[in-house]
């Protein structure tokens, strides 16, 4: 009988101590649950979808973007941002380019770096990859700590939409630049640059090889200095032709003309003698 007691009385003591454990966890989780509050600015999205999983993730969708993000509180957070900043960076490229894609632009925030590596095969420096009408994001909380979300997220999607005006043939060069123009990424691209000014590296590659690191984009001291030469050069462009000028490349382009036929009617000049007038020479 005393064996009874006893073992009776360690199933109690085990039993309340799982209790104890699962309610811990449960608190756990209120601490850490995101506030209502913080999620207030959804209302005014006009979201016609906003699902969310514990483990598969969320999606929201409105007439124009749909956003997938992975599970976690700070993801769902995140996600509010990430959907306000998109937005917002909507309607600011579709009045300056046009709308992005003739249907929903679509946004993924990768659950890890690792994922998002499987997914682009770029690093944690090269935040974004655009595939058709798809843009692939590093995760976004990360993007957040940087603070790149807003303008990562404007710089991509006016990316997606000088492709489409163009019929994927705008230079490089000129996408790169005018993309980071529109986004506002200046102060970024500049301090970036700063980093590789200490001779190791030609801060003023030719045009040809400019090219060349554009689009293999897989070294982070070359592709940040050709970003930096990429929106100097379109910067150049527009303070000399103005952007209806380059709207008017773009849209001549997308016609099937040529960059030389192109440049002509557009900026007065073949195409190589606009570039040696735009281009970084030391």
């Amino acid at each position: 009988m005393n064996r009874l007691i006893s073992v009776m009385v360690i199933l109690l003591l085990v039993t309340a101590a799982c209790g104890e454990k699962k309610q811990e966890k449960e608190d756990a989780k209120q601490t850490f649950r995101i506030p209502d509050s913080l999620l207030s600015p959804l209302d005014g999205y006009k979201l016609t979808r906003d699902d969310y999983h514990p483990v598969t993730g969320g999606i929201m969708e409105s007439k124009e973007i749909v956003l997938h993000y992975p599970a976690s509180e700070v993801a769902r957070y995140v996600a509010v941002e990430a959907f306000g900043a998109a937005r917002d960076a909507y309607r600011l490229i579709k009045e300056d380019i046009g709308p992005p894609s003739d249907g929903r632009v679509v946004l993924i925030g990768a659950a890890d770096m690792e994922e998002y590596r499987f997914l682009t095969r770029k690093e944690w420096w090269y935040y974004g990859v655009v595939k058709a009408d798809t843009i692939y994001f590093e995760p976004l909380d990360v993007m957040l700590k940087r603070t790149i979300l807003n303008v990562g997220i404007a710089q991509k999607m006016a990316q997606m939409a000088l492709d489409k005006r163009s019929h994927g043939r705008i230079p490089i060069w000129m996408k790169e630049g005018l993309a980071s123009r529109i986004a506002g990424e200046w102060p970024i691209i500049r301090t970036q640059r700063a980093e590789f000014k200490d001779g190791t590296y030609d801060l003023t590659p030719p045009p040809e090889r400019l090219v060349r690191i554009l689009e293999e984009a897989d070294d982070r001291p070359l592709t940040r200095i050709a970003f930096y030469c990429a929106y100097v050069m379109v910067d150049r462009v527009v303070g000399r032709f103005g952007m209806d000028s380059i709207m008017k490349f773009i849209d001549l382009l997308a016609e099937g003309k040529g960059y030389d036929e192109a440049s002509g009617e557009a900026f007065g000049m073949s195409y190589p003698d606009l570039i040696d007038a735009v281009r970084l020479d030391g």
